[in-house]
């Protein structure tokens, strides 16, 4: 099965995450990896989804680092999906990751860990493709304020909504996204967005060249047959013969040539015309059809 847009971004996070060597990084990793459980009273149902169960590794060692007592139960649903359950009983260590909730940035590399975290176990990437939306989804609605507040502090713009599950804190900016991948160290999945954009800016304007061209060919098409029923009337009328010599030399020209444009037509006049003076001698054929109506 192929990968979701958003687990490819979750897996190359993890691909590249460097494993923190201070206390203050890796209780910022916890810290955000965490933070939609924190309201809970135990941590005993921690269930990790199916497209991160790599991390639980990660999250066992940065747990034992910092003396809080977890273990790891991984199951195989019906449907072939593996989904892992952290779990966390001991009240000393649900004490201490309370605590670390509360913890705060402390060296230049801690919000790092803190949105590596965040993203791996709460994120959602849309596929460029469809949308730009990099959204964190949190039960509680004054963690989900916080984490709003934390990331603008960051310059990251993100807006908050409330959900039937929740509250989410979104971001629909791709530039946003962009800025938020590269720093986690998705760098890869931050160029394929890059990339998605500039391919659909160039498709853009070709369809805006191509629908101004489908345009343009039919206002002139319309002129064509304009001008052609206008001369028709003429002749019919028995007007054409009356005509002056520089309009029946137009009259004549347009005939011959009804698939050229004015521009074109005036290329090839005798002496050489504008095209704003060929459009008015046409316009001029047209006016004196009309007073035969």
């Amino acid at each position: 099965m192929e990968l979701s847009f958003s687990k490819k971004a979750k897996l190359e996070t993890l691909d590249n995450l460097k494993y923190p060597k201070s206390d203050c990084c890796k209780q910022n990793f916890i810290r955000g990896y965490f933070c939609d459980d924190v309201k809970q009273s135990n941590f005993t149902q921690i269930i990790v989804q199916p497209d991160i169960i790599k991390s639980t590794k990660i999250v066992k060692k940065l747990l034992n680092d910092l003396e809080i007592d977890s273990y790891v139960i991984n199951k195989e649903s019906a449907a072939n999906k593996q989904t892992a359950t952290i779990h966390i009983t001991e009240e000393e260590s649900i004490t201490k990751l309370h605590k670390i909730q509360k913890t705060r940035f402390l060296c230049d590399k801690c919000f790092l860990y803190f949105l590596q975290g965040l993203f791996i176990k709460n994120g959602f990437l849309s596929d460029p493709e469809k949308e730009y939306q990099l959204e964190f989804t949190i039960a509680d609605e004054d963690m989900a304020a916080k984490l709003l507040a934390t990331l603008y502090r960051k310059n990251f713009e993100f807006k908050i909504s409330q959900r039937r599950k929740g509250f989410v804190v979104y971001t629909r900016n791709s530039e946003t996204i962009e800025d938020f991948l590269a720093t986690i160290g998705a760098q890869n999945t931050c160029l394929e967005i890059m990339s998605n954009k500039v391919v659909k800016d160039i498709r853009n304007r070709v369809n805006r060249i191509r629908n101004c061209e489908t345009a343009n060919i039919a206002k002139a098409a319309k002129a064509t047959s304009e001008h052609i029923d206008a001369i028709n009337k003429l002749i019919e009328s028995g007007k054409f013969e009356f005509l002056s010599d520089d309009l029946k030399y137009i009259a004549e020209l347009k005939m011959e040539n009804p698939e050229l444009s004015l521009s074109e037509l005036a290329a090839i006049t005798n002496p050489p015309m504008t095209k704003s003076s060929l459009n008015r001698r046409l316009k001029k054929l047209c006016d004196m059809a009309k007073q035969e109506e």
